[in-house]
């Protein structure tokens, strides 16, 4: 057993009983970190903090009482050495920028591994940033993943969500399922399972089809 001095103290904040109770099951299976609470709102997570002083903070962007990011920058101001990791379903350019200015050391979405949410808890611990790849790009390069057909319009009207394109451009690369998920940092079940909401969007019949249609488009650049 890791001698408590090295535990890293997590708090958990989710409007979610489920989800909660889903990273709760993940956390306390790493003999590493010590789960000092889980929380269904901000207010909740306040007081936890000021009693247990955790080391990492895992919020969802949406809070019933306040959003993720002003319980992030309120942690970071009443704590300071405190990473917070947002652990949401919204992949939208506002949740991510305003994460990322209110502090937040990583940014992750719900659809990751849990062995790789319990790698982003350590890569944060360590000073660095965690940020799915996807949101790397818009966050480093300002680029959208959804690419723009001749006459400046999204491409598929904009049926596709951000995750989606990034699926998407990897079938049109040629890479495989397992690939996409490795990358990603998702399932491959959740691969598949996107592929046929992805095919459906855009009137393909198979993998092959959607890599051409995607190629046509401009995805595989």
């Amino acid at each position: 057993m890791t001698p408590e001095t090295d535990l890293v103290k997590v708090l958990a904040v989710d409007p979610s009983p489920i989800m909660l109770m889903g990273l709760r099951g993940v956390l306390q299976c790493d003999p590493e970190i010590e789960l000092v609470g889980a929380c269904l709102t901000g207010g909740e997570a306040l007081e936890v903090c000021a009693r247990s002083y955790p080391s990492v903070v895992i919020t969802e962007v949406t809070l019933p009482d306040m959003t993720g990011i002003e319980l992030c920058g309120a942690v970071k101001q009443r704590l300071g050495n405190v990473d917070v990791l947002f652990l949401t379903a919204r992949d939208d350019n506002g949740s991510i920028f305003g994460a990322i200015g209110a502090g937040a050391s990583g940014y992750v979405l719900k659809d990751i591994a849990p062995e790789n949410l319990l790698r982003a808890i350590r890569v944060v611990r360590k000073g660095q940033s965690m940020l799915h790849p996807g949101i790397a790009r818009r966050v480093f390069d300002k680029l959208s993943v959804v690419t723009r057909d001749g006459n400046g319009g999204l491409l598929f009207d904009q049926k596709l969500t951000e995750r989606e394109a990034e699926i998407l451009a990897e079938v049109a690369r040629g890479s495989t399922n397992k690939q996409i998920a490795n990358k990603l940092y998702v399932s491959e079940s959740t691969v598949k399972s996107r592929l046929r909401g992805i095919f459906t969007k855009i009137g393909a019949h198979d993998r092959t089809q959607a890599a051409a249609i995607a190629i046509r488009g401009g995805y595989a650049g």
